[in-house]
């Protein structure tokens, strides 16, 4: 059973107090399907994440099955099942692999028996099962609704709540879906389904209807007395009569009626509220009754009588027998189980995250593309420099000062060859850089919306973020591996050691994937995830010291955050044992700093960027109402 009390919710706008929710106080019985209906803006949305705990009401209290959840413990992940209006599933992987991945991130079962039956259900109960080799991204939006329906029965929830599932289907898709979150509130007798939603179709299938305006209740009762308390001929009518008187008038006459509703229809007593059970038992039996029931515009409570016909929808399709026996049935499906582990956790994430990045095509051409052109666009630059850079590597035994006080040339060699090393060692590690932000930019940014519902289900940000460390640590060690051997052979070899070198463009690989995966995790768009990350890039060559030399008042506050200008002065200071060395300090008067200092504040920036992207992870960043 789930009641709500007196419930609010206030956010704050430009220092003013804006009540989305208020005094929302609604009991809601087992087994029951539900509408929260009402005009745009009227806070159904609002309502349905408040109950879902994504957002905290500012008062009131939220009772479910008689503990507080404000007070008590919350909602078991496996208990919850959240459905937004938009199916959040990688479109890349089939239907099946799409539920299976939700059952391995949220149910720790026993074995595969177990896993299959889960597997199986969530199919069968959504009507999905012949689809399930099918992918998500060719699935038509009546298909997605189902789809994401079967993500959240994966746990058997008690508590399912659907935000516009309905919303943009045709009529026929539209009452297909509303009948099967019927069925689902029989299914499980503990079930209490909420659906939001604009339309006043198919009111008839469910229990009850709760109507809303400007974040109060205006009715909540069955759907067969929504026309006769809002004296309308039909349901389409109820906008245009709600309109005709403000918001608190709808609301305090409801306060007025509901027990009167509730009493009727045996809906639960509210929380300190009177006991409500009806002296008069409402028959089962008979076809039509008579009751007595106010309606809106009834002054002081009179009461008026109100012929009321049972409605049976499913007349025809299922007997009562044939509806035990399911209920039945669903008694013996699993019920939601313990979260599965960290370990467990993070290793469906990279399994899937694998999985995807194989089957996107255009994504495996891009690094492909990166991965071979961009060291070869190094070589190319450094193609008419690299026989003075071996003439200068033959004399670097010699005496330099008597070598450029007899040959003046030496001196055009020197600073030619200083220059190109300069150059090319900053030239790998800005591209380097490039394509780590261009691989972490969107990672995180571009499935926020189903980042946000996994967590909800009760996904691990710790988890999260050690699956992109893992995925991302493979392109890491791929592009800055294969940029730094395959300059080294085509050039014969640059000075300085090569491990060393290599050791940091890993680092700065690393250090600016991980900025980008802080910035993709902070933003709440991939689009201005993507564009910061360009900028971030785009500043790596001038602020680095290493074409332009800085003043040195703006050099020591703005150098600790370039992640090129480290790996590029590392580099070149592990050159010094060599004629190269004096060569790059003749182009350059920017400090160069010891490779071991380079390397710990590279190692910062990692550590910075991984920070900020777990609390960002943690962050909610649900879309806003």
């Amino acid at each position: 059973m789930l009641q709500l009390s007196q419930v609010s919710h206030t956010i704050h706008v430009r220092g003013e107090e804006l009540r989305l929710l208020d005094d929302v106080s609604l009991s809601v019985p087992a087994g029951h399907l539900i509408a929260i209906v009402g005009p745009s803006g009227c806070g159904k949305s609002t309502l349905l994440k408040t109950i879902a705990g994504i957002h905290e009401q500012s008062e009131g209290d939220l009772i479910w099955d008689g503990r507080d959840l404000a007070e008590e413990e919350d909602l078991h992940p496996g208990e919850l099942g959240y459905v937004p209006q938009f199916s959040l599933a990688h479109e890349l992987l089939t239907v099946e692999e799409a539920i299976a991945s939700a059952i391995s991130l949220r149910v720790r079962h026993r074995d595969a028996e177990e896993f299959d039956l889960r597997l199986e259900h969530a199919l069968d109960a959504t009507g999905l099962t012949d689809l399930a080799d099918r992918r998500v991204s060719v699935l038509s939006g009546g298909q997605k609704r189902r789809l994401g329906l079967a993500l959240e029965l994966v746990t058997n929830p008690s508590l399912l709540l659907c935000d516009e599932v309905t919303s943009g289907l045709d009529p026929l898709s539209e009452e297909q879906i509303v009948k099967l979150l019927h069925e689902l509130s029989r299914e499980n007798e503990r079930r209490i389904v909420i659906n939001v939603t604009h339309s006043l179709s198919n009111l008839e299938i469910y229990d009850s209807v709760i109507v809303m305006k400007q974040g109060r209740v205006a009715y909540h009762g069955p759907p067969e007395t929504l026309n006769f308390y809002f004296s309308v001929d039909k349901p389409e009518d109820i906008y245009l009569r709600l309109g005709q008187r403000p918001a608190e008038q709808w609301h305090e006459s409801w306060k007025k009626h509901r027990d009167s509703y509730y009493r009727e229809f045996k809906f639960p007593a509210l929380r300190g509220a009177k006991n409500m059970e009806s002296d008069k038992e409402v028959s089962d039996s008979s076809d039509a009754e008579d009751i007595d029931l106010p309606t809106a515009d009834d002054a002081d409570g009179q009461k008026t009588v109100f012929h009321k016909r049972k409605v049976n929808v499913f007349d025809g399709e299922e007997s009562e027998e044939e509806s035990t026996q399911k209920r039945k049935a669903a008694r013996k499906q699993p019920s939601f189980a313990a979260l599965p582990g960290l370990t467990a956790q993070t290793w469906e994430l990279v399994k899937r995250r694998w999985l995807i990045f194989f089957r996107d095509s255009a994504q495996i051409w891009l690094h492909l593309a990166m991965l071979a052109g961009f060291p070869v666009l190094v070589v190319v630059f450094a193609w008419d420099g690299i026989k003075p850079m071996r003439a200068l590597s033959q004399r670097q035994d010699a005496n330099v000062i008597e070598e450029l006080t007899r040959r003046t040339e030496h001196l055009v060699d020197q600073l030619s060859t200083g220059g190109l090393v300069s150059g090319l060692i900053m030239l790998q590690v800005v591209l380097v850089t490039l394509m780590a932000s261009n691989t972490a930019a969107r990672e995180i940014a571009g499935e926020r919306s189903l980042l946000e519902r996994e967590k909800l289900g009760g996904l691990r940000p710790t988890a999260y973020v050690l699956s992109k460390i893992i995925f991302l640590g493979v392109f890491i060690l791929a592009q800055s591996l294969w940029m730094g051997l395959f300059v080294e052979t085509m050039t014969g070899g640059l000075p300085g050691q090569l491990e060393v070198k290599l050791g940091l463009l890993v680092l700065a690989a690393a250090a600016m994937t991980f900025v980008c995966l802080a910035i993709s995790a902070l933003m709440r768009t991939a689009e201005k995830s993507t564009l910061l990350c360009i900028y971030l890039v785009g500043f790596q060559l001038p602020l680095s010291g290493a074409v332009l030399t800085l003043p040195k008042v703006i050099e020591g506050w703005v150098q600790p955050f370039i992640v090129s200008f480290w790996s590029w002065s590392g580099s070149l200071y592990s050159m010094r044992s060599t004629a190269f060395y004096d060569a790059v300090k003749k182009v350059t008067e920017t400090d160069l700093v010891p490779d071991s200092q380079a390397a710990f504040v590279l190692g910062v920036h990692i550590l910075a960027g991984l920070v900020l992207t777990w609390i960002g992870v943690n962050q909610s960043q649900w879309d806003s109402d």
